[in-house]
């Protein structure tokens, strides 16, 4: 089982990864990990700049948003993340880009065709309309979604996702903005996209879950 120590050290890493790779904004998205006592997330906190997050900048709260540990406020997205460890109660990480490219594709509501492997096991990527980011609104509409898949568009605002760690869901942030830059090169290009055959589809749609 994780210790505190990991969980903070994941968190840590992963934000300075997601800043580095331009997904994360100066004070511009949140990263999360559960705590082993399965009540508890750590969480990167409000207006702190993303490029040099430190193990003591990090916040523990309870579900109710009340602090356990940390000097700082915890991110005001706090709900959702509570919200995608609801959903999905055997994922231990989660975050919110900013990733640009697929925040736009987000924006004009864009699917992701079959033009690749990637873009397969993606396509169940929920669309949540516009809800005013911090809410408890769009913590519900990001709870729902979680349970159809383990990411989401946040219409005019970003990405959300989640992973059995946080390494599987930074991954999965990184997946999306990879793919989506993709779809744009393609538009980009003109031309008719050539798509993966249905047969191919289905067999690799039938193991998303697993990737």
């Amino acid at each position: 089982m994780r210790t505190d120590k990991e969980a903070k050290e994941i968190v840590v890493q992963v934000t300075n990864e997601m800043f580095s790779l331009g997904l994360l904004t100066a004070t511009g998205g949140n990263v999360s990990s559960t705590s082993p006592d399965g009540e508890t997330l750590w969480i990167t906190p409000s207006r702190l700049y993303k490029g040099n997050v430190k193990e003591e900048d990090l916040v523990r709260i309870r579900r109710d948003g009340s602090k356990v540990e940390g000097e700082r406020d915890p991110s005001v997205e706090w709900q959702m993340h509570f919200g995608c460890y609801t959903a999905r109660p055997d994922m231990t990480g989660a975050l919110h880009t900013h990733a640009p490219i697929a925040t736009a594709m987000g924006i004009v509501g864009l699917p992701f065709p079959p033009i690749n492997t990637d873009a397969v096991f993606l396509r169940d990527t929920v669309l949540v309309p516009w809800i005013m980011p911090g809410s408890k609104e769009l913590a519900d509409a990001v709870e729902e979604a979680m349970r159809k898949s383990r990411g989401c568009f946040l219409q005019n605002h970003g990405l959300m996702t989640v992973g059995k760690t946080l390494r599987d869901a930074a991954s999965r942030a990184m997946n999306l903005e990879e793919t989506a830059k993709v779809v744009l090169y393609c538009k980009q290009f003109g031309g008719e996209m050539t798509l993966l055959p249905d047969e191919w589809v289905d067999r690799l749609a039938s193991i998303a879950e697993f990737i």
